[in-house]
């Protein structure tokens, strides 16, 4: 599986800045992990903040209430209807 992984790897030069790049050291050493695993986790933790992320559609429920009971296209009948 490693094996396999790294042969869907990339390899690119980044430039970084010194601070960027001692905080990478930092997290590697301190987790005995490479440098590109970090650089790899933290870009996609990045990525993932950053890609608008789709909300699925709202449904709401729908219910039969029947034939109305008055004309919808009659303005003075529906006025009436409210006011009752």
């Amino acid at each position: 599986m490693a094996d396999r992984h790294h042969q869907l790897m990339k390899r690119t030069t980044l430039v970084l800045e010194e601070g960027c790049m001692d905080g990478v050291r930092e997290i590697a050493h301190k987790e005995s992990r490479q440098i590109s695993e970090v650089v790899n986790e933290l870009l996609a933790e990045g990525l993932a903040r950053r890609i608008p992320r789709v909300a699925p559609p709202l449904e709401l429920p729908v219910f039969s209430m029947g034939r109305p009971r008055v004309n919808l296209a009659d303005r003075d009948a529906l006025e009436q209807a409210m006011e009752s």
